[in-house]
């Protein structure tokens, strides 16, 4: 049997041999294959890369020499400033500085070795340096200007291009927004890693600078275009734009230490989150306008897109865009605003070539007041683009492009933006550095050589810092070990000052104190931070001052802010504010942490609303917010911290703590248990119900016995105590004759009151005389202020029937004072504390019911309290006897019956609405319409409505209502709301029947008295009535309207 053998045949073996050589040979080949591809790609993609780099090289270069050619050419080389003709403007000088800096991040990018990037990074820091030697020339305004913001004092933004100094030629230097635009942009190259301040004194300065900003909500300018108001240029009014720099100015600056991180805290800026609350407040009741007389503007591009992105909402950016777009786009640019003829404006924004012979005058006198219509602008197209690269609207950057690029011309072989065109003049194609600066940041976005990242860290900041509801942590602290055993009978917890040794606890006027050294500087004659109160959002914070923790208690709390501190159901109210508004206006990503000061005195008569809440609090959530209660060393570990505080020369620290304050210190009561409290209270309220209805008399009643006693019978008053409500009113009219000097058993007539002032717990008559008395004023009254104006209203102070006081604007405490003092305390002493009470209980009704006030222009606080009076006399209750809870409530009723009241109690309606000053909605619309009809004056001894009055508005803007206003208040307040419902009629019958004219002169008031119409009358019949005396007295020139229906 032969072998079978293992091996194969050669000719097979070699056939399977080459198979598998070629198989492999042909795998090799295919592994070469990708390789080569892969080192194809590679190759191909480094040369890529090459050609990429080399491409933006070039493009670097080609900008580099842009730039040297129509910017850094024109630089003083002395000072570093961008002259326009013998002038300098920090707007322009800040553009220009923005867009070297620009540049030099893209050739960081590019890791570039011809020192391109330093040249430019320094050129940068000494145009900013420049503008900072130019404010710092100007300290003695600046300190003046913190206490007292008043129009001369305010730091000049045109300087002599070669000196710094200021240009002593009138100039609408109130410019807010200006300052503000620097700082924002200081402190976005700073956070970039520049160097741009040297020394403590110039870290003073900044510091200094933040102060003069905090309150452009109040402070009226001349916005971006150097312009006030639109019929009167010279008249310098809120601006929207302004305030929305100064809040992206204030967030920048917030926290920045200005030598970088790991500095001393006195480097570091302090940033009042209050007050950018109030800017973003004021902002947000202004847009979507520009100001009061400026309806729609373009300078709100530059609020809600680049640079400041400060709206958040939006449904109101797109309401922006649309009207910006609808009314001011043309086919050369953008309008700056409606009724913009260019001929008062100073064009302070943009900065022209001092090679050009054309400045700033011979452009408005010459070209511009020529001009029978509005001008285009085209540098505003590139705002736009660069606010679309900002948000990532691709197609909108190239839409944008495509209708600037026809526009642009050719200067020294680079593009050049024109000025400005005019469909009578053509294009005026003066160059000017500024908008060259704009043009080429837009070209550098564009093109992806900077990322917005690159020149906008504050934008990355205030993102990442938006969020949720916060946790709010709650320290609740008692005033003693004794009452802190009381109240944990009820369940809840508290710690004494003592048993939180490693913590203190300040009245939040102690910060006030310490804040007014921070950055000050006694070499440059500067102060720190305005003696001025605190608001929710800096007592939420714990303060590390000398590495030591303290923690304030809220404003309301503070007895020396004023007697409704004594209101516990007040405090409790208080409270629930506080805490909602934390929850809406917290940006911070750590806890707001705040303490309760709990004292006897708050639980004295009815510690019930006060132990509700606290108990609703101790469940964690207080209806949608969430609430954390515990131990305040515990609390202190997630709580908000700011550490940027040295302390105060010679202070004392222990002398600070809560309970060695005179503001907190208060008389412990011994309480047996709140049951005994609550039974001794009921037996008081007893006694006090019979004694009232005995006794109980009107402020009015009171002080006209006073005036009628004796000396002798006014000095017998003077030594009882506690005082009632008499014994305090007796003392007033004693200081009247003898002066407030005048001792009574060794103390004097004001040492008395103050004694009064702090033991009266009880008699609400009382406290507000002595609160009058003693000029006393709540602290926080100016933000109150605020509230009203932030809602679009106006505030008027002063007795019913009196001359009164308007404030059209927010205000100086110090002017407040001086108002309520000087002018309502004359009129009324009561008055003085009164309005205060209600203006505060107002300003929350209107953040939370603001449905209340629809169709007051506005609050008079005297008449409101004449309605609430008159009420209060049916009650047989005099309104000023009430506890504040009461009066607030009573408002609150107030203005929502008025709004119910019509059908069968007209008499109640109209003069409720008549004092109260509400109108219809559509009231302005119908005024207009008359006024449109023809040539007509409605009078009223000198108060007028003519035709003329709607040529230079609109029936939408602010000042045609104020003008109707002002007509309104020349009437009766029981007539009043007869003109409104006259105006209806004639509205009415004028839209039926177009042909009717009125009589030229019409004399409203005579009118009224002719047509014999009733209060208590209805609407249609007071209606025929005024139809028909329009026929009787022929006050119409066609008689056929006897069959006008009017409903």
């Amino acid at each position: 049997m032969p072998s079978i053998s293992t091996t194969s045949p050669p000719d097979v073996a070699s056939r399977d041999s080459d198979e598998w050589n070629c198989k492999s040979r042909d795998n090799e080949k295919s592994r070469d294959n990708e390789k080569s591809r892969d080192n194809e790609k590679s190759r191909d993609s480094k040369e890529l890369d090459s050609k990429s780099r080399d491409n933006k090289q070039e493009q670097a270069d080609y900008y580099y020499s842009w730039v040297h050619s129509h910017i850094i050419k024109y630089q003083t080389p002395a000072l570093g400033l961008f002259p326009r003709r013998r002038s300098s403007y920090v707007t322009d000088n800040v553009y220009c500085g923005v867009v070297i800096w620009a540049l030099s991040k893209v050739f960081a990018r590019l890791n570039d070795g011809s020192g391109r990037q330093i040249e430019l990074e320094l050129t940068a820091v000494k145009t900013m340096r420049a503008i900072l030697c130019c404010f710092s020339k100007q300290l003695h305004k600046l300190e003046k200007f913190k206490k007292q913001q008043d129009p001369e004092f305010c730091l000049h933004v045109k300087f002599d291009p070669e000196t710094g100094e200021e240009i002593p030629q009138q100039f609408h230097n109130i410019q807010i927004r200006s300052v503000s635009l620097y700082l924002f942009y200081l402190c976005q190259m700073i956070r970039s890693g520049l160097v741009l301040i040297y020394t403590l004194e110039e870290c003073h300065i900044i510091q200094n600078l933040v102060y003069y900003i905090e309150r452009a909500y109040r402070i009226k300018d001349f916005g971006m275009w150097g312009q006030g108001r639109k019929d009167r240029p010279d008249e310098p009014e809120l601006s929207a734009s302004s305030i929305g720099i100064t809040i992206a100015a204030l967030r920048a600056c917030d926290g920045l230490n200005l030598f970088g991180s790991g500095c001393s805290h006195e480097t570091t800026l302090f940033v009042d989150p209050d007050a950018v609350f109030r800017n973003v407040s004021i902002l947000h009741s202004l847009l979507p306008r520009e100001s009061k007389s400026k309806d729609v503007d373009a300078a709100l591009i530059m609020t809600k897109g680049f640079p400041a992105f400060v709206v958040e909402d939006p449904s109101l950016c797109s309401l922006i865009e649309e009207n910006v777009e609808g009314e001011l786009r043309g086919c050369h640019g953008y309008k700056r605003f409606i009724g913009d003829r260019g001929g008062r404006s100073d064009l302070s924004f943009l900065s022209q070539d001092p090679e050009s012979q054309i400045d700033s005058q011979t452009l408005s006198e010459s070209n511009l007041s020529n001009a029978q219509e509005d001008l285009e602008w085209p540098f505003i197209i590139l705002f736009q683009t660069m606010t679309c690269v900002f948000q990532g609207r691709t197609e909108d950057v190239e839409r944008y492009r495509s209708v600037l690029d026809p526009l642009l011309f050719n200067t020294d072989g680079y593009p050049t933006i024109p000025l400005y065109h005019s469909s009578r003049t053509g294009t005026n194609n003066t160059r000017t550095t500024a908008f060259q600066a704009f043009l080429i940041l837009s070209e550098l976005l564009e093109k992806q050589l900077i990322h917005p990242h690159d020149i906008d860290y504050r934008r990355e900041k205030v993102q990442s810092t938006s969020g949720g509801s916060p946790i709010i942590q709650i320290a609740l602290l008692s005033e003693s070990t004794a009452f802190q055993a009381l109240l944990s009978t009820y369940g809840i917890t508290s710690q004494t000052p003592n048993q939180i040794e490693s913590v203190y606890v300040w009245p939040s006027k102690k910060l006030v104190d310490l804040l007014y050294y921070h950055g000050s500087d006694e070499k440059l004659g500067l102060t720190g931070r305005p003696k001025r109160p605190l608001g929710s959002l800096c007592t939420s914070r714990v303060w590390k001052i000398d590495g030591k923790s303290v923690v304030c208690i809220p404003l309301y709390q503070d007895k020396q802010d004023f007697y409704i501190s004594k209101d516990e159901t007040f405090i409790a109210k208080a409270i629930k504010s506080h805490l909602k508004f934390l929850r809406t206006h917290w940006r911070e990503s750590s806890r707001p942490t705040f303490c309760l000061f709990l004292t006897s005195v708050l639980f004295k008569k009815n510690g019930k609303p006060l132990f509700k809440l606290l108990n609703t609090l101790k469940s964690g959530k207080f209806k949608d917010i969430p609430i954390k209660m515990g131990r305040l060393q515990e609390l202190i570990t997630a709580a908000s911290k700011k550490e940027v505080l040295n302390a105060a020369p010679n202070m004392d620290f222990h002398e600070h703590r809560i309970l060695a304050s005179p503001v907190l210190c208060r008389r412990t009561l011994s309480i047996k248990s709140l049951t005994d409290s609550k039974t001794e209270l009921s037996s008081s309220r007893s006694t006090n119900e019979n004694e009232r209805k005995e006794v109980d008399k009107e402020y009015g009643e009171i002080v006209a016995e006073c005036e009628a006693l004796s000396e002798e019978d006014l000095l017998s008053f003077a030594t009882t105590d506690p005082a009632t409500c008499c014994n305090v009113i007796a003392l007033i009219e004693l200081s009247r004759r003898r002066g407030k000097d005048y001792r009574v058993d060794g103390d004097t007539i004001t040492e008395l009151m103050e004694h009064h002032y702090k033991t009266q717990d009880g008699d609400w008559l009382a406290l507000r005389c002595c609160a009058s008395f003693l000029r006393k004023t709540v602290d926080s009254l100016a933000p109150s202020v605020s509230a009203v104006i932030a809602s679009g209203r106006s505030l008027s102070f002063g007795v019913h029937g009196q001359p009164e006081i308007l404030v059209e604007g927010p205000m100086h405490p110090r002017l407040l004072r001086g108002i309520l003092h000087d002018q309502v305390g004359e009129q009324s002493l009561l008055h003085s504390s009164l309005q205060q009470e209600c203006l505060i209980y107002i300003a929350e009704l209107l953040i939370d019911h603001p449905e209340l006030f629809k169709g007051i222009l506005i609050i008079r606080l005297g008449s409101l309290i004449e309605v609430l009076q008159s009420a209060q006399r049916l009650e047989q209750r005099p309104l000023e006897k009430l506890p504040p809870h009461l009066l607030s409530k009573k408002i609150r009723n107030l203005l929502s019956a008025d709004q119910k009241s019509k059908e069968g109690q007209w008499k109640e309606h109209r003069l409720i609405t008549g004092i109260l000053g509400r109108v219809p909605d559509d009231f302005p619309s119908r005024v207009w319409l008359i006024l449109q009809h023809q040539n007509i004056r409605f009078f009223c001894g000198e108060g007028s409505l003519v035709s003329s009055d709607i040529l230079s508005t609109k029936v939408s803007e602010p000042y045609f209502a104020m003008k109707i206003e002002r007509f309104l208040n020349c009437f009766p307040t029981d007539t009043r709301h007869f003109v409104i419902e006259l105006f209806h009629v004639l509205s009415a019958t004028l839209q039926r029947n177009p042909e009717v004219n009125l009589v030229e002169e019409f004399p409203v008031l005579e009118f009224i008295e002719k047509s014999e119409v009733r209060l208590e009358q209805s609407f249609e019949e007071v209606s025929k009535k005024f139809i028909g005396c329009l026929i009787k007295y022929e006050f119409v020139r066609l008689a056929n309207i006897e069959n006008c229906i009017v409903s």
